[in-house]
């Protein structure tokens, strides 16, 4: 039970102190060296990186990098109902999609109408924001995240074209300390 107060006590310190500093004008999110560090050969895409061999090997060295860094990718695969039609599905697979990206409803609310309190008490925020340009470098951030996202998304193209096997990914996932989609924890 202590554990569990513990999690929930610390979660509520990172809301608080997010929002503080989103009151304060403070850019959320920071870009970062995500794609491609600077001397690591990497597998050319048309996102970045020079010097490896397009072989299965550092294909999958390239992916479990960026899925260090980005967080494991997102595939979602529903299970077809019967008597459904085409235009039913689609339309089931994007709501369960936008459920999975929006996580649990229950407490986010809470959590909405607690962070907005704070962000408006300060009336200074939108000249904060312009003066420090958060909104510069926050979108610096997301373009670098997306296209970190289509560089894995390439290169996982890639190895499933070249027809790797998936012990390349699992030594290249042990390496990083990650685990393989699909696999529990």
């Amino acid at each position: 039970m202590s554990e569990r107060t513990g999690g929930v006590a610390s979660s509520g310190v990172e809301t608080t102190q997010s929002a503080v500093l989103d009151a304060l004008g403070r850019p959320q999110d920071r870009p970062g060296q995500i794609m491609v560090d600077e001397g690591d050969e990497t597998v050319p895409t048309p996102y970045g990186g020079e010097g490896a061999r397009r072989v299965c090997s550092t294909t999958a060295r390239d992916i479990a990098r960026l899925t260090a860094v980005l967080g494991p990718e997102a595939i979602y695969v529903p299970e077809r109902q019967q008597n459904e039609t085409e235009d039913e599905r689609t339309w089931r697979e994007r709501s369960a999609m936008w459920a999975q990206r929006g996580g649990s409803a229950v407490g986010d609310g809470a959590v909405d109408l607690y962070r907005s309190t704070i962000v408006g008490l300060n009336p200074a925020r939108p000249i904060l924001r312009f003066v420090g340009r958060a909104g510069e470098i926050e979108r610096e951030a997301r373009q670098q995240r997306t296209t970190a996202l289509n560089r894995r998304a390439y290169l996982r193209g890639l190895f499933d074209g070249f027809g790797c096997g998936e012990r390349y990914l699992t030594r290249a996932f042990d390496e990083y300390e990650l685990s393989l989609p699909g696999q529990a924890d």
